[in-house]
């Protein structure tokens, strides 16, 4: 047995045992819920002593001196409000209670507090019940038939104030979930309240209804994009309601219904309707929207007409006797809705004026990507830009030319995503207007807005509401004093050395004034590289062959005496305000794979950046490595982990952090690149948009072989 061996089995006993660690984790997470544990306990100790645990607590003498509800306040015992919420109906409640109480008081308290936690509770729960008993004996003496019926009820329970705790937990939640869990709670709420109508469901909807009134001030106003999910969520709401209403018996204030009560041929006509209507309203076609207000408008009005005719049941010939006929009180019920949303769609009609062709006002390449590159050009050189500006004037972009006639957008339609390259090209001081413009134009128009390869500008200028995401990292070298002297540089000094002994010599030039032998080495050693992946050459920030022929982007060569190229790279500009170049971005880097000299790239980097030095140039950039950083981060959320196993996955096919690694060779400063998406739930939609925008030309074949391939 070898020492390890030992050592191993030493520990195998210990192995069994919890680590201390997770035990500490344990009892921390209990210590941050101490109300939602101890009112766990609570609702657990008196079931076992009343014995509600195992038998119906309405099947007991002690439930209506215990219960709250109108004939408890009636009599004057007040106290119910608290004995009946350690109370549950049924035992089959517990279980209901188990998953209810952490999602909505625990969550609460993590969130903010315990202190917050139990003052809504407490609250919740007696302004829900009380406002409950009101409102069911107010509609009582107004003749409701509803009403009538629960005014001599009785009902026990914590639930008004998990209600409350779970509605002051989502409205503690960042834009745009605070809006959206708000809504489905709200949803929920009306929807138990009119087709369900039990003393429940009002302590419910009162509940969510306090803790929205007392959160009014701190809700702003919804994005254009908030206002469609709000349109689409609710209409697709109210006919999954008319379907379940076909189907099942329903009850609440405006009647009753039987299974099969309702048309069912009325309910998939606006299944159908609304089923067509779904993309137009997410985009914000104004054609859809009109479609949806007649639609909407014409339930309202058999919702206002089966109220008429409920409240004049003469007209049936049983005057005096609340009748339901041909589903009057399902029409009235969801008619009430109806007309909230109709309210609604009229409300935000400015955020439904996408034409059914989306087309971006002052974009002047809407039809034909590539258009006016030499108007982007103009502005590039007149007022300057950053690392990735000159990839604005690549012929698959298109553009948008702000207000400011010195500011462009470029960017990329795909997936229903308006994707931007890079920081917006304008002055610094309006970096910022040109973005959250743009932003505001694209989302009326009906797109989905991202910003990729965004640097920190960008990210102090981004929209309200608005999330960034390291993708990637840049690798600036400075240039004013360079010298490649002292052991950080001997890797590149080497390389500079050792092309000097074995006659490689480095040529800074334009590929397009190069001869036809030099062409054709470049071509054959780029096929080269390109044909060994399997898929079509990446680009959106990556360039071809196509963009290194541009005049104004320097070509740097290395070859041997007899003219054979070793390897080559090409630098894009990086300009001042004024025309001159302020640094460069490196671009391509291709290297012949039979080649003579093993260390062309450190050689021919560290050329440039002694070439470009020496004619005043500020910077190189070595560009960024997507999926790459220097750093770990310190608070890394789920997305991030899931990024960094992306690029773990993508290594062996692309090389991206081993290509990070070598530029470190270089010593550069790190500049965070950065994704700018408004939603969470816009990601998977934005992933696919970048793929097609990195690979255009791949086939799904490729696609899948080369994602067969990766996860080997």
């Amino acid at each position: 047995m070898t020492t390890t061996d030992a050592a191993t089995r030493s520990h195998e006993p210990s192995a069994r045992v919890a680590p201390p660690s997770r035990v500490r984790h344990a009892a921390a997470f209990v210590g941050r819920v101490p109300f939602t544990i101890s009112l766990l306990a609570a609702l657990l100790l008196v079931g076992i002593l009343t014995g509600t645990l195992t038998s119906p607590a309405t099947e007991a003498d002690w439930y209506e001196t215990f219960a709250y509800g109108v004939p408890s306040f009636a009599d004057s015992r007040w106290w119910t409000t608290i004995t009946g919420t350690f109370l549950v109906t049924a035992p089959w409640g517990y279980l209901v209670l188990a998953v209810l109480v952490p999602l909505g008081v625990g969550w609460l308290e993590l969130r903010r507090g315990t202190a917050r936690a139990a003052a809504y509770f407490v609250g919740g729960q007696v302004f829900s019940v009380v406002g409950a008993a009101i409102v069911i004996a107010g509609f009582a003496e107004m003749g409701s038939y509803w009403a009538q019926t629960l005014v001599t009820q009785l009902d026990v329970g914590p639930s008004g104030g998990v209600f409350a705790c779970l509605t002051a937990a989502c409205a503690s939640l960042p834009s745009p979930w605070r809006g959206r869990s708000l809504l489905v709670l709200t949803e929920y709420a009306l929807v138990s309240l009119l087709f369900l109508g039990s003393i429940a469901d009002v302590i419910h909807a009162v509940a969510v209804g306090m803790v929205l009134l007392i959160n009014v001030g701190s809700f702003t106003k919804p994005t254009v994009r908030e206002q469609r999910f709000v349109a689409v969520a609710a209409i697709v709401g109210l006919v999954a309601i008319e379907l379940i209403a076909s189907l099942v018996p329903t009850a609440g204030p405006f009647g009753l219904t039987d299974a099969g009560g309702i048309d069912v041929i009325d309910v998939g006509f606006d299944l159908l309707i609304v089923i067509l209507l779904i993309a137009g309203l997410r985009r914000g076609s104004r054609v859809t929207w009109v479609i949806a207000v007649v639609l909407v408008a014409l339930n309202v009005l058999l919702g206002a007409l089966a109220v008429f005719l409920i409240a004049h049941p003469e007209l049936f010939g049983t005057p005096g006797e609340y009748d339901d006929r041909e589903g009057l009180a399902f029409a009235a019920a969801t008619g009430f809705l109806w007309t909230v949303m109709l309210g609604w769609l009229l409300v935000c009609h400015r955020a439904f004026r996408a034409r059914l062709r989306r087309r971006l006002p002052g974009d002047r390449g809407a039809d034909r990507p590539g258009a006016r590159l030499d108007e982007t050009r103009d502005v590039i050189r007149r007022d300057g830009g950053g690392v990735l500006s000159w990839m604005a004037t690549w012929r698959d972009n298109r553009h948008y030319f702000g207000s400011d006639p010195g500011t462009v957008v470029a960017y990329q339609l795909h997936q229903g995503v308006a994707l931007v390259l890079g920081d917006p090209i304008a002055p610094p001081d309006r970096v910022a207007e040109t973005l959250r413009e743009f932003v505001d134009t694209a989302e009326h128009a009906g797109f989905v807005v991202s910003v990729f390869g965004a640097s920190e500008a960008s990210v102090a200028g981004m929209p309200p509401g608005w999330r960034s995401l390291q993708v990637a990292e840049d690798t600036i070298m400075d240039l004013p004093g360079l010298e490649f002297t002292g052991k950080r540089w001997a890797a590149v000094r080497g390389a500079m050395n050792r092309a000097e002994r074995e006659g490689v010599r480095f040529r800074l030039t334009s590929l397009a004034r190069e001869s036809l032998a030099v062409r054709a080495q470049v071509t054959a050693i780029s096929e080269q590289w390109v044909g060994d992946k399997g898929l079509p050459e990446m680009r959106f920030t990556l360039g071809s062959l196509d963009e290194a022929l541009d005049p104004a982007v320097r070509l740097a060569v290395a070859e041997t005496a007899d003219g054979v190229v070793q390897g080559f790279l090409s630098w894009l500009p990086v300009y001042a305000p004024g025309g001159a170049p302020r640094g460069w971005t490196l671009d391509l880097m291709r290297r012949r794979d039979d080649g003579s000299f093993p260390p062309v790239m450190e050689f021919l980097i560290g050329a440039s950046a002694l070439a470009f030095r020496d004619e005043g140039a500020e910077f190189v950039s070595l560009s960024g490595a997507p999926l790459a950083h220097s750093a770990e981060t310190e608070e890394e959320g789920q997305i991030e982990a899931i990024l960094d196993r992306l690029g773990g996955i993508l290594e062996p096919a692309y090389g991206f952090r081993s290509l990070h690694r070598f530029k470190q060779k270089f010593n550069p400063r790190p500049e965070p690149m950065y994704l700018l998406y408004s939603d969470e739930a816009d990601l998977a939609r934005i992933g696919i948009a970048l793929v097609r925008a990195y690979l255009p030309d791949a086939s799904v074949p490729q696609l899948v072989r080369a994602g067969l391939s990766i996860g080997r």
